[in-house]
């Protein structure tokens, strides 16, 4: 499915948060329609969520970011439980450097609507979902268990304008090198 966005706010999303189109993302085999080029600066990305666009927009706070290395990745999806997750479904993906251990990212959205968000922090950049060392969370904040969440639990409406959604990080087997090591630690005693 392709993003379908109003002019004025797809000039935008191109000035500000670089959102790459057919013609763009020749020179990027992983850009698809509707992706967002990582961006070293944040303050630029967010700049379409203080602007007072027309259109959807989502701010989304993501907390819980447990190293400051690799991107986080946010995608949509629409509210279609079967494309819920599947490779080559999602309608926005946004990928911004890791900055702190919470941070606002700026997401365009096709338009107001239902929709399930993904957050992924891609700690190692490879982008790709590295289950045992890698933080998710999705909208709603469901309990995550070894399964991804079901997609109604996700669902969320969104209208037109500026709208903020939370969205909790959580690592299924601890998240960095410090907390490794105290529990071996633990397992020797």
């Amino acid at each position: 499915m392709m993003v379908r966005v109003g002019s004025a706010v797809l000039a935008a999303a191109v000035a500000g948060c670089a959102l790459v189109t057919a013609g763009v993302a020749a020179a990027d085999s992983n850009a698809t329609a509707g992706s967002v080029r990582p961006t070293a600066d944040l303050a630029e990305q967010n700049a379409p969520c203080t602007a007072g666009l027309e259109g959807a927009w989502l701010l989304v706070n993501v907390s819980g970011i447990k190293a400051e290395d690799g991107n986080v990745r946010v995608q949509v999806y629409g509210d279609d439980p079967e494309e819920f997750l599947a490779s080559g479904k999602k309608l926005v993906r946004v990928d911004v450097a890791t900055a702190a251990d919470t941070m606002k990212i700026c997401v365009p959205l096709p338009s107001a609507g239902d929709y399930a968000l993904a957050v992924l922090h891609d700690r190692n950049g490879n982008g790709k979902a590295d289950v045992f060392s890698e933080g998710f969370g999705f909208s709603n904040n469901p309990k995550l268990k070894l399964a991804p969440p079901d997609h109604v639990d996700t669902l969320f409406s969104a209208s037109e304008g500026l709208q903020e959604l939370d969205v909790r990080l959580t690592y299924l087997l601890g998240s960095n090198d410090k907390e490794k090591q105290a529990r071996r630690k633990k397992k020797r005693r």
